[in-house]
């Protein structure tokens, strides 16, 4: 098992909530989301990407490269929970054929408070929850 949160992403009025994985080893400069294509396109990000897109090359496991459409600043992360929403907070939309879920970079984790208490277990809080508090992983979604 790994951590995946509830999320709820938003660009100009359109919406999607899902589950995302919260991935520390995601490591960037600025706080980026991993989007599948069918979550860009329910986004309207995709086919038809917006201006300032750019074509970049990331590196995966095992050194494998993968080409992404790279949306800086057109989308909104919150993370859903039953007691409460965190964010929003401004992310660069990182759409990525071939990939099924969405993803936070680490970035996006210390921005929204995410801390990872037992990750193969599921289990994680937020920064300013009490220490006694901890939060269990949602259900991965397939995209």
């Amino acid at each position: 098992m790994a951590v995946r949160v509830k999320v709820k992403l938003k660009v100009e009025g359109r919406e999607v909530t899902t589950s995302a994985l919260a991935n520390s080893s995601f490591e960037t400069e600025e706080p980026e989301a991993v989007l599948p294509l069918r979550v860009a396109e329910k986004l309207s990000l995709y086919p038809k990407l917006p201006g300032g897109t750019v074509v970049e090359e990331y590196i995966g496991v095992g050194g494998f490269k993968v080409s992404t459409f790279r949306v800086p600043g057109a989308l909104k992360v919150y993370v859903v929970c039953g007691d409460r929403v965190k964010g929003p907070i401004g992310a660069v939309a990182v759409i990525t054929p071939g990939e099924s879920e969405v993803i936070l970079s680490d970035r996006v984790l210390d921005i929204l408070g995410i801390i990872l208490i037992r990750p193969s277990e599921g289990f994680w809080r937020f920064n300013d929850d009490p220490l006694v508090t901890v939060r269990r992983s949602v259900p991965r979604e397939v995209w």
